[in-house]
């Protein structure tokens, strides 16, 4: 019986890698894109779910069926190969995975401003890119990633881009009159505007987590399935 040699059995771990890694993280942008396309637009549901990121419930699930398949896949690496080595590609994906959604969204919400108010994308780029540079200190994906932390869906006409915020505007009142309250109703203005500020910081963190303990539990449940394998 001939066995094929380490190298031959790492072009195919990293050709079948590969291709579960581009498999993931293209499922992932279809899922975001449907999401926001069809479920985010609810009226007031829709802004709900939108605050939640219930489209990152998506990034759990697909690091984990990544995971299994990566630690299956070690299989074909050599025995004994590095620990940094076995969890390259799920490392890599890790970040791709939870971060590129954003980008379908940003793209998304160009479009919508542009098709609003009959502008070309140039056009539209342009505006968003200076309403979020106004709100955020930052344009672009960036931007707009900082921004949805704490306001879910951004405007898409180009009146409401051109003026300031009304969310942002009620929030810096509630946060001027809470700072006036003293005693227990102070402390439910001061509690409010914590949550305002970092509850959507507290899902991502949440997901992200969740995605990497996922990936990693069945990368390993992948492995002792490779290395059973091996020893048959």
């Amino acid at each position: 019986m001939q066995v094929k040699s380490p190298q031959r059995h790492l072009g195919i771990y990293l050709l079948l890698g590969i291709l579960a890694c581009a498999v993931a993280v293209a499922l992932k942008l279809i899922v975001v894109w449907s999401v926001d396309s069809y479920v985010y637009s609810l009226p007031i549901v829709g802004g709900v779910l939108a605050t939640l990121e219930v489209a990152e419930l998506a990034s759990p699930i697909l690091l984990a069926i990544l995971g299994l398949t990566l630690g299956a896949l070690t299989y074909y690496l050599p025995a004994g190969s590095n620990l940094a080595v076995r969890l390259l590609l799920l490392g890599l994906t890790l970040p791709l995975v939870l971060l590129l959604g954003h980008r379908v969204r940003h793209n998304r919400w160009i479009q919508q401003v542009a098709n609003q108010d009959n502008l070309s994308l140039s056009q539209a780029q342009q505006v968003t890119n200076e309403f979020l540079q106004q709100e955020t200190s930052n344009s672009g994906s960036l931007g707009f990633y900082l921004y949805t932390a704490t306001r879910a869906n951004p405007p898409t006409r180009l009146n409401n881009l051109a003026t300031i915020d009304d969310n942002n505007l009620l929030q810096n009142q509630l946060t001027d009159l809470g700072q006036r309250q003293t005693g227990l109703l102070g402390l439910v203005f001061k509690l409010y505007n914590w949550l305002f500020t970092l509850a959507g910081w507290g899902i991502r963190a949440i997901y992200a987590l969740l995605s990497g303990f996922m990936g990693l539990s069945y990368f390993y449940r992948g492995e002792l399935w490779a290395n059973r394998q091996r020893r048959q």
